[in-house]
């Protein structure tokens, strides 16, 4: 039996397939809020469910449970879900969310290789966030290929990402990029930089990643919502900022420097932490 549970059989045509992982490589959300604002946005239809139980440690990604009154409603384990949409412009698109995984890192790969074999995926893009010593209003994205084929065309793109240089720890988007080029597909791996003081979803980012999305796949994805979102948290934040003596001097030094952003894992957290989400609770 498959670890994929198929909900829809469409017929697709040349799909790209878009994943986004919670987790190590979800810095301000930008992973799995994207693919949810272009799921809603697309009026994306569910494709399929991805099996838990042999990817997950769940004392390390707990079950959610609902206990009203003393009576248990619901356990939910991690989800993990495919959704697809058609495009009458370009190629169709399949869209991905879900954690990554704890276990099996290879298993869960081959997973998707005949997922994509099933549909004929003709080419698969990751997405991840990092925190890094960038400021809040930069919108810092790089990326990496897994053929020069691939680094060429983001070099074209007319939304600007930096190539990736890097050697260290790795997320599951790397063994994606790896076994694509193994299936000849076109393969790429996105990343914003999400400031180290900020904590919550980053719109702004979100954003910034569904542009150059439209310019791969040749869709055409309103961002409106997402950037009036962060117009409401940006004078907050510089609000906050202001206020903070430690956060202010840390956003002076960071102006300071002629190169900002490296694409290494945040290490350690500054002073102070601005949570985005509590903004949003307050202005509702």
């Amino acid at each position: 039996m498959g670890v994929i549970k198929y909900s829809s059989e469409p017929t697709l045509r040349d799909p790209t397939l878009v994943a986004g992982f919670g987790g190590w490589g979800n810095a301000g959300e930008v992973a799995t809020s994207t693919v949810d604002y272009m799921v809603e946005s697309l009026k994306a239809d569910q494709l399929a469910s991805l099996e838990s139980d042999d990817f997950y440690v769940f004392s390390v990604n707990r079950p959610l449970v609902t206990v009203t009154n003393g009576h248990l409603k619901s356990v939910d384990l991690p989800r993990s879900r495919f959704y697809f949409s058609t495009n009458s412009q370009g190629s169709d698109i399949i869209l991905f969310r879900g954690p990554e995984p704890h276990l099996c890192w290879h298993k869960y790969v081959e997973a998707f290789m005949q997922l994509c074999q099933r549909f004929r995926v003709k080419s698969f893009i990751t997405l991840g966030g990092l925190h890094d010593e960038v400021l809040h209003n930069e919108e810092k994205i790089s990326a990496a290929g897994a053929s020069m084929d691939d680094v060429h065309k983001l070099r074209e793109l007319e939304e600007p990402v930096e190539l990736i240089d890097y050697v260290g720890p790795s997320a599951i988007h790397s063994l994606f990029l790896a076994k694509t080029r193994e299936y000849q597909m076109q393969s790429i791996s996105i990343w914003a930089h999400a400031a180290s003081y900020l904590q919550g979803t980053n719109y702004k980012l979100c954003s910034a990643i569904i542009k150059r999305l439209n310019l791969l796949l040749n869709l055409a994805v309103d961002t409106t919502e997402l950037d009036l979102s962060w117009k409401l948290l940006e004078d907050q934040i510089e609000g906050l900022i202001e206020k903070n003596e430690q956060l202010k001097l840390h956003v002076e030094e960071l102006k300071r420097r002629e190169q900002r952003g490296i694409f290494t894992p945040q290490t350690s957290p500054t002073a102070k932490v601005i949570r985005l989400d509590e903004f949003l609770k307050q202005d509702n």
